[in-house]
């Protein structure tokens, strides 16, 4: 039998990734599984509100509203907090992914 060691590379339990916004901590749910939904999402025509739709399976339905609740996030705010949550869960680079985002529009 040969048995192959991820050495910590593949996690399970408590260690999902957080985001620090001002001074409180949200933990970001990078499960396979809601991975899965948020793919749906993005590629459901019907929903009107992806982004928003996505910042509330990442974050937890409550903290998600206590965010986009806040009066003052603005239009880039709240841009950025999707490419923070896409960058938490893939754990690829924020700055990448806003560089790969801006080339699919041109």
């Amino acid at each position: 039998m040969k048995i192959i060691d991820t050495k910590g590379a593949i996690l399970s339990g408590d260690n999902h990734p957080s985001l620090k916004i001002g001074d409180k901590l949200y933990t970001v749910d990078d499960r396979r599984s809601t991975w899965k939904k948020i793919e749906a999402v993005q590629n459901d025509d019907s929903i009107i509100e992806k982004d928003e739709e996505i910042i509330r399976l990442a974050l937890g339905k409550e903290n998600a509203d206590e965010i986009l609740n806040n009066k003052d996030l603005s239009v880039l705010d709240f841009t950025n907090l999707t490419f923070f949550i896409m960058s938490a869960i893939t754990g690829e680079d924020y700055d990448e992914l806003k560089k790969a985002a801006r080339e699919r529009k041109n």
